[in-house]
């Protein structure tokens, strides 16, 4: 703690994990405590420690490592009364009437201070107790010191204070911290190891993460503490949503099927070719967004970065797209939770909040029989959201046509001008494009319902 000028340190344990910290203000207490310790019937402390740190001489096989009970120096603490547990007692020297005084008090180990050796008769005495003795050159008030700094970490450790994880959000570490006087926390994993410590001048330094964000602008589709970060890039193809930034940023939306085909034309204008892999990846997110460049959203530029991304990872457009479709539609079985949360956004219209998920299937057999569950697990989202409507997209790739399932207050739901063929659910025949159809179409819904 001296040398780091730090104010706390955390404890471990023996297996590595995290059992507490000591802080400069307790130890700042130690001046205190050789009145305290000669007080106390129970201190613990570390033998072999005290005699390294005193230089001390004694008989290795008398001296234990370790002693529990009472701390006697004469002239600095009380003098114990006869019988009361064990004594460990520190003269100043080795006069013979104090080593007298201190046999007749039972002590259990003596410590001899200023004395490189003893006399034969004082030898004699202490033989014929079984004391066992250390001498040593240092006086006493140096070793009442180290008989403080020898009482093991764990009886200074203060155990009820908060910790946080690493990855907790910097604004509620800061509200947590608010509501503390404490100078400083220790960060610890879910195994409960140490991983770092935080204080109140951490927070002085206005450090923000630098974020780009990709295929979306609006912050409510963001990750969570986005507010606390500096946006320096946006590569979208979706509506603007963004709010303002303090500073000019690189800004790149274009009215294209997919994200990746602004990212992939951008390794063309570098004069780069992705490796097989990463075209695979793009030529995936192309297909994906264009429902095998089907969609209304898909544009020429869509299609010729699909072809080159294509001839880049080895693949054949039509055969590949059918084979991933194929793949990611395979919804049965799959936990209703996961098939609302996998593609949910939030959006906000005319001071409604709303959100969309959308999942594409082969045929509507899949959807029908998972219609209740998925109905359920909309609602409890949109709850979650703080949402007034809830809605997903169940988009079947053979036919080009879509079902709207919604959930939420019944005067939003009722304003579905789509037909209706079931409970909360719509047929929305040739409606492919979550972006291009479906959220034009609930943005000028919500816009008519008054709130």
């Amino acid at each position: 703690i001296t040398r780091r000028k730090f104010a706390f340190l955390p404890v471990t344990g023996t297996d590595g994990g995290y059992a507490g910290k000591i802080s400069a203000l307790r130890l700042a207490s130690l001046l205190q405590d050789v009145g305290e310790l000669g007080r106390k019937r129970d201190v613990p402390i570390l033998l072999h420690r005290l005699i390294a740190a005193v230089e001390g001489n004694a008989p290795e096989e008398q001296v234990p490592d370790r002693f529990t009970g009472r701390l006697w120096l004469p002239g600095l603490t009380e003098t114990p009364t006869d019988h009361e547990g064990p004594i460990l007692c520190v003269l100043p020297n080795a006069s013979g009437p104090m080593i007298a005084e201190a046999l007749q008090r039972h002590v259990s180990i003596l410590i001899l201070c200023s004395t490189a050796q003893l006399d034969a008769s004082a030898l004699a005495a202490l033989g014929e107790s079984g004391v066992p003795v250390v001498t040593t050159l240092r006086n006493a008030l140096e070793v009442a010191v180290q008989c403080c700094l020898a009482i093991p970490v764990r009886e200074f450790t203060e155990r009820e204070h908060p910790t946080f994880k690493p990855s907790d959000l910097v604004r509620d570490v800061q509200r947590e911290i608010r509501k503390s006087n404490e100078g400083g926390f220790i960060v610890v994993d879910d195994e409960s190891r140490v991983r770092g410590v935080v204080t109140r001048l951490s927070f002085l330094t206005q450090w923000r993460f630098r974020v780009a964000l990709v295929d979306h602008n609006e912050i409510s589709q963001s990750v969570d503490g986005i507010e606390e970060a500096n946006v320096e890039e946006i590569i979208d193809h979706h509506r603007l949503g963004h709010r303002g930034t303090d500073l000019p940023i690189t800004f790149i939306n274009r009215v294209v099927g997919c994200t990746c085909t602004i990212i992939a034309e951008l390794f063309r204008f570098s004069g780069q070719e992705p490796p097989r892999e990463i075209a695979g990846l793009m030529l995936s997110a192309i297909l994906s967004d264009t429902v095998i460049l089907q969609s209304p959203t898909t544009t020429a530029l869509d299609r010729q970065i699909a072809d080159w991304l294509a001839a880049l990872a080895g693949v054949e457009i039509a055969s590949y797209g059918a084979k991933m479709f194929a793949a990611g539609c395979a919804a049965e079985g799959m936990d209703p939770r996961k098939i609302i949360q996998q593609d949910l956004k939030v959006y906000e219209e005319s001071g409604w909040k709303l959100t969309v998920s959308q999942m594409e299937t082969v045929g509507f057999d899949v959807f029908k029989q998972m219609h209740s569950a998925l109905a359920s697990e909309l609602d409890r989202a949109r709850e979650e959201a703080g949402c007034h409507l809830g809605c997903l997209m169940v988009t079947d790739i053979t036919s080009s046509s879509s079902l709207l399932l919604c959930a939420g207050e019944e005067r939003l739901i009722q304003a579905v001008t789509y037909p209706k063929v079931g409970d909360n659910l719509f047929e929305m025949a040739g409606v492919l494009s979550r972006k291009k159809q479906m959220m034009p179409y609930l943005a000028d819904l919500l816009r008519h319902v008054p709130r």
